[in-house]
């Protein structure tokens, strides 16, 4: 099977619909296990269709299995006599082969025999450094198509990242994937961080379709970013950044939406944006693991921002600009308070909520928690020089200049 330009294969979203059949919630969802069979069956994948029967408690299909297996076989056979010519290089025959049949085990989901095959071409010292950059990517996704396995995605990522920047490593080509296959890693790990930087680089000169779609990387980052970069460099980062802007512009506007919420204080807008997000990273097999951790931090940062310009806030303003009840944003800002997540403590008896943000440390401009931008910090000025001046005023009244 050939990797088209721009194009990704369509195999790798029956990983997600099978993930979200082992959520409870999806479990006996016959529109979903339509689309998986569909999708096994139109690619021939007699391998992952067993590893599915499996994992899902399938009844299996011995007859279905046959027939699939056997026109596995059958390609398998044709890849070994014929030269695709956008396969395989006509000073070099044999590495077109056997690359070309690692790109059908792949769609095919054997991971066993694709993962056999990787390895002892990596053992070849024969191989060109070009093809073994290839071979590790493959082995990445392999891991990333079969549950996300962290432990087999980390192994790629380290020789992948030892072949492209040791001795005469790869070529600008080669580095650029590099940089989508770590981002991916690095939500895995849920290094936000690492992973937000890393797509923001790649988003302009996108070209791993065979890792994932455009739309699916525009979406990580927008994820990533949001929670990784301070308010003041979000704008900078996400729309006036050309590539970027012009995506979420034109296909993605319930993401520019999320980040439009939570920069212009749309709070109640933005809690029911991030709840869909909360939904999508649910279903998502590489962000499953980390959607509670992102929501609360979400939520925190939200609650940040809208105490950042005060010394006290009513929760009563607050539950209204959230749109949630009283109770719930007393409950949220105590537990972050106790924590030590949220520098303010809670006036049972005025319901408001006392904020130390004003301490020399809120009002460091490079600190990355500030968040403060540019219309927050002229409020905060105006209302301290406010105080300053009727101090003053009572001040002069009792002396005598």
């Amino acid at each position: 099977m050939d990797i088209a330009e721009g194009v990704t294969p369509a195999y790798l979203k029956l990983a997600q619909i099978k993930f979200c059949l082992t959520l409870p919630q999806f479990k006996e969802d016959p529109d979903l296990i339509s689309s998986l069979l569909a999708g096994i069956v139109q690619n021939n994948m007699a391998p992952y269709y067993k590893e599915v029967c499996t994992d899902l408690s399938w009844i299996f299909d011995q007859t279905l299995y046959d027939k699939m297996a056997a026109n596995n076989a059958k390609r398998m056979a044709e890849l070994e006599q014929e030269k695709n010519p956008t396969m395989v290089d006509d000073d070099d025959p044999v590495s077109g082969i056997w690359q070309a049949k690692l790109l059908y085990l792949c769609s095919i989901g054997d991971r066993e025999e694709a993962t056999k095959l990787a390895e002892s071409k990596l053992e070849e010292k024969n191989v060109p450094k070009s093809q073994q950059i290839d071979t590790v990517f493959a082995l990445f996704r392999v891991a990333y198509f079969h549950g996300c396995d962290i432990p087999a995605m980390k192994k790629a990522i380290d020789k992948a990242t030892e072949l492209i920047e040791g001795g005469s490593g790869g070529d600008w080509s080669a580095r650029n994937k590099l940089k989508a296959y770590d981002g991916i890693w690095s939500l895995a790990i849920r290094d936000f961080n690492r992973a937000a930087k890393l797509f923001v680089d790649v988003v302009p000169t996108f070209e791993s379709y065979e890792l994932a779609d455009f739309s699916t990387i525009i979406k990580y980052t927008v994820y990533s970013s949001m929670i990784a970069f301070p308010r003041y460099e979000l704008k900078k980062t996400l729309m006036h950044h050309g590539v970027m802007a012009q995506a979420l512009n034109s296909n993605s506007k319930e993401l520019k939406d999320y980040f439009v919420s939570l920069y212009e204080g749309q709070y109640s807008k933005f809690l029911v944006y991030l709840a869909r997000i909360e939904k999508n990273m649910k279903q998502d097999p590489l962000l499953h693991p980390h959607y509670k951790y992102y929501v609360q931090e979400m939520r925190l940062l939200a609650y940040k921002q809208i105490l950042q310009a005060y010394r006290s806030l009513s929760l009563d303003y607050m539950a209204e600009s959230f749109g949630v009840t009283k109770a719930f944003v007393e409950k949220e800002v105590a537990r972050f308070a106790a924590a030590g997540r949220l520098t303010c403590k809670i006036d049972h008896v005025a319901g408001a909520v006392v904020t130390s943000s004003t301490s020399k440390n809120s009002l460091q401009l490079g600190a990355p928690e500030s968040r403060l931008e540019r219309g927050i910090l002229y409020q905060t000025t105006v209302k301290k020089g406010d105080i300053l001046l009727n101090r003053l005023k009572k001040l002069a009244r009792v002396m005598d200049f």
